[in-house]
């Protein structure tokens, strides 16, 4: 690690990633040098300004890709929660385009994820120096350093604080998008009324739409957060092209198989480094999460090839009699709260592997975009059986449902991660078996997930 001296006294930090195990590798490597204590650890940006504003932290780590708000929409209410507080980003994306949209935010600097821990450390250390070095010869009174908006002038995305009706604050690329909003207090409904009609619709849910804004008319997505009475609005145009799609896809898969790596790498290099010194707890955790992200590397990378193999019409099955219900609980992890409805017990004809992969997809989706409770139900309908999974979310827009089950399709503005591969890889892999998987609104609201295969002949 550098040779740059920290405080005396330990600087208070505040942990933000949705990986636990990411988020305990940190702890344990932060801690141990002795010169940071880890006061809280947050899971998405929500959490992560509640946990500024309670923990008061003198350094922030916030990752970029979260469910709920990710860290760059957080970053501005991070900064209000605790405006003395070096905030940094954290992420698995290129340092190149991060790097210029977290600095535009406000953040104090950006360390990638995937390299050794010993570095990111020694980068860490440099940062929090140069930071607190910078504000030292500067200006000490934190009224008297620039305010995180006119860092959001800078911005590639545009932002809108809008109160009543009315914009209280925008930036340049909002102007840009929608037109002149540099008058105090402008009416929104005379600059974007269609933005305007929007926040009103919505007036006390956070949500994600795509609208068709500005003139020309072009489409962005529109992202609504809450702070007290405001709303706080993030626009970011799309694109439709197709090329563009496929490269955000292999972006968003590459970010999915750089997390488990990262947490491998820094638990491998942990215990190289300070193997006699870990306690039998430490090194249990340990054990426990590399099991844990070795699985998901597994089925991330198992959907990957599936969905190549489905592609090019060679998607090979290994048909057996199966209970479904034994497969369903060899998936389900200890902190899944779920219910399994087997009634009639009866045999499937499937690939337990792939029963298993299927299975493990539909749960997955269920736990990332809907709320529990949850449960999976299996019956027997006449020469098929049915395992339907049952969440109690939003379920899923109306306007996305035909594209449900297609290749790399995501829901416009859904915050949870994902290479868009999993419905895809359940269909193609039940049609390759005889079978089919289907989406219903569930009552009174939640979704309904149901893969359909053929059942075993009775004896």
């Amino acid at each position: 690690m550098s040779g740059v001296a920290l405080n005396p006294e330990p600087l208070r930090v505040l942990i933000v990633d949705d990986t636990p195990d990411l988020r305990d590798l940190l702890t344990m490597a932060l801690e141990r040098t002795g010169e940071f204590d880890v006061v809280a650890h947050a899971e998405n940006g929500r959490e992560a300004v509640d946990a500024a504003a309670a923990h008061e932290p003198d350094l922030v780590l916030l990752d970029i890709a979260m469910p709920v708000m990710d860290g760059l929409e957080a970053l501005p209410l991070v900064r209000s929660a605790r405006p003395d507080a070096i905030v940094v980003m954290l992420s698995g994306f290129g340092a190149s385009e991060m790097t210029t949209r977290a600095l535009a935010g406000g953040a104090d600097g950006y360390l990638q994820k995937g390299q050794p821990l010993s570095k990111l450390l020694a980068q860490l250390r440099t940062l929090v120096a140069t930071v607190s070095a910078g504000r030292d010869d500067g200006a000490a009174d934190p009224a008297e350093r620039p305010a995180v908006l006119d860092h959001l002038e800078l911005a590639p995305f545009g932002f809108l604080q809008v109160r009543r009706g009315n914009v209280i604050r925008a930036n340049r690329e909002a102007g840009r998008l929608l037109g002149d909003l540099s008058a105090p207090d402008t009416d929104l409904a005379l600059i974007a009324p269609g933005l305007a009609a929007h926040l009103v619709d919505e007036p006390e849910h956070d949500a994600s739409t795509l609208l068709d804004l500005g003139e020309p008319p072009r489409r962005v997505m529109v992202t609504v957060r809450h702070s007290g009475t405001d709303q706080v609005v993030y626009l970011q145009t799309q694109s439709g092209d197709e090329a563009e799609l496929l490269r955000r896809a292999i972006a968003t898969a590459a970010h999915e198989i750089r997390n488990p790596v990262s947490v491998l790498m820094g638990v491998a290099e942990t215990l190289v480094i300070h193997g006699p010194e870990l306690s039998e707890a430490e090194r249990s955790r340990m054990l426990s999460a590399i099991s844990r992200q070795t699985r998901l590397l597994d089925n991330i990378t198992a959907d990957l090839l599936a969905a190549g193999q489905a592609q090019h019409g060679v998607l090979a099955v290994q048909l057996e009699h199966v209970d479904p219900a034994d497969i369903v609980r060899s998936v389900i992890d200890d902190a899944f709260d779920l219910t399994v409805v087997n009634d009639a017990r009866p045999m499937v004809v499937t690939d337990p592997m792939r029963l298993q992969q299927m299975l493990g997809n539909l749960l997955s989706n269920a736990r990332k975009y809907g709320d529990p409770p949850f449960e999976v139900r299996v019956d027997a309908t006449g020469s098929h059986v049915s395992i339907a999974v049952h969440d109690s979310g939003p379920g899923v827009p109306e306007s996305f449902r035909p594209r449900l089950f297609q290749e790399y399709a995501r829901a416009p503005g859904t915050r949870a991660r994902g290479t868009g591969l999993g419905l895809f890889v359940v269909r193609a892999l039940a049609e390759a078996q005889g079978g089919s998987v289907t989406y219903a609104p569930r009552d009174p609201q939640g979704s309904i997930f149901t893969l359909t295969l053929p059942a075993a002949r009775q004896a």
